[in-house]
């Protein structure tokens, strides 16, 4: 392959990757206040600035298309806590840092919002679902041994380190949620993330061992 042919080839891929981004962005907004029985390909196609085509050469179907973004949901909350665990000096740390990540993730990601929040989204895919699902799971035990590992360094009180995990996460999801409401309990974004890191500050007192 000549240097003219390779160059070629990396300027296709890169305009194939771009395409595949803005599909699977248009996808994530729609998923944040529709179900995906109600989202049509050339919906996706004319939200993403693209011809529908594009749409099924780049992921086949609409389940696939589904599939995909919530797969790539669940890559977002892989890569946003396991920087946030690098970043934490100690356990505790760790533990302080992943709750700031995750409410920051979620008001960046309405959708995500509405799956953990809401218990699933209405019309997704079962397998789409599921894989989400799995994704998340281990995600969730991870959190639960950085709260264990603080305890066991005696950062932390003695607690029941999977009940808070659940507790925590599901707290932060609960409150993310009202940035997606619209009547009178809704909250914008910004008084949402000040209301978690005030709430948290004060958590972390009360977690925090003598």
């Amino acid at each position: 392959m000549t240097e003219l042919d390779t160059s070629h080839a990396a300027r296709g891929a890169r305009r194939r990757e771009r395409t595949r981004t803005l599909v699977l962005d248009a996808v994530e907004r729609m998923l944040a206040d529709r179900s995906p029985d109600s989202i049509r390909i050339e919906d996706v196609a004319a939200e993403a600035g693209v011809s529908p085509a594009s749409v099924y050469v780049h992921f086949g179907t609409k389940d696939g298309l589904v599939a995909a973004t919530v797969e790539r949901l669940a890559e977002y909350v892989r890569d946003a806590l396991r920087t946030a665990y690098a970043a934490g000096s100690t356990p505790f740390g760790q533990f302080q840092q992943a709750g700031v990540a995750y409410i920051r993730l979620l008001l960046d990601h309405p959708a995500l919002t509405r799956y953990l929040a809401g218990g699933g989204i209405s019309g997704l895919e079962s397998s789409a679902e599921q894989t989400l699902s799995e994704r998340i799971a281990p995600l969730r035990e991870e959190f639960e041994q950085r709260i264990r590992a603080a305890i066991d360094a005696g950062e932390m009180i003695p607690t029941d380190a999977r009940r808070l995990s659940y507790f925590l996460l599901g707290a932060w999801g609960g409150v993310a949620s009202l940035a997606l409401r619209d009547d009178a309990v809704a909250l914008d974004a910004a008084e949402v993330e000040r209301a978690v890191l005030e709430a948290s500050s004060a958590l972390v007192v009360g977690l925090t061992a003598p």
